[in-house]
């Protein structure tokens, strides 16, 4: 079941794809609940074509295939930061979002860029072979891709993403005040 509350997030209609240097940068968009695209073997001409069907933005840091999509009139973002910490800021700077929200209701997989349903425990098919028994034991909330079926559960990563999203939001507020 989708949260009715994910259409409210302040990034919503915004649609990413990130180029094949990037997979890092994605999984972690994707877990903030940002639609980003990837997939680590395409051409360059193939990733613009899908840019301007699916009407995403470009995230590159190749100044080749950046000037290629300005003059395609693909809306890109050209990333020269050295983490993905860097990277988010650019984007968020660019594409002119203030907050960042880490709630795995709005997540999406991180390998399939799928929204995750929340499920609960005995809802889910063979706990045994896809969640490891000292998580079903330790934790209540689950979140599974209907794609993929991978379960998600806010495990040992959470205080990293916490950490990610709390330094990206007071880069952007240091920024914001200095505009």
């Amino acid at each position: 079941m989708k949260s009715v509350e994910a259409k409210q997030q302040p990034y919503n209609d915004l649609a990413f794809f990130a180029d094949s240097m990037h997979g890092s940068l994605a999984r972690k968009l994707r877990i903030f609940g940002m639609d980003t695209a990837y997939m680590s073997s395409i051409s360059d001409e193939h990733l613009l074509r899908e840019c301007i069907h699916q009407g995403r933005i470009l995230l590159t840091s190749d100044k080749e295939l950046f000037r290629r999509s300005m003059y395609k009139r693909i809306r890109s973002v050209l990333l020269r930061g050295r983490s993905d910490k860097e990277n988010i800021v650019k984007i968020f700077r660019e594409c002119n979002i203030s907050e960042i929200l880490f709630d795995p209701a709005f997540a999406r997989c991180p390998t399939c860029n799928l929204e995750l349903e929340k499920k609960e425990k005995g809802a889910i098919d063979d706990p045994n072979d896809l969640i490891p028994p000292k998580s079903y034991l330790m934790y209540s909330d689950f979140y599974q891709c209907s794609r993929c079926a991978k379960i998600y559960w806010e495990g040992s990563h959470k205080p990293a993403l916490v950490s990610l999203a709390k330094s990206v939001k007071q880069e952007l507020d240091g920024i914001s005040r200095t505009i």
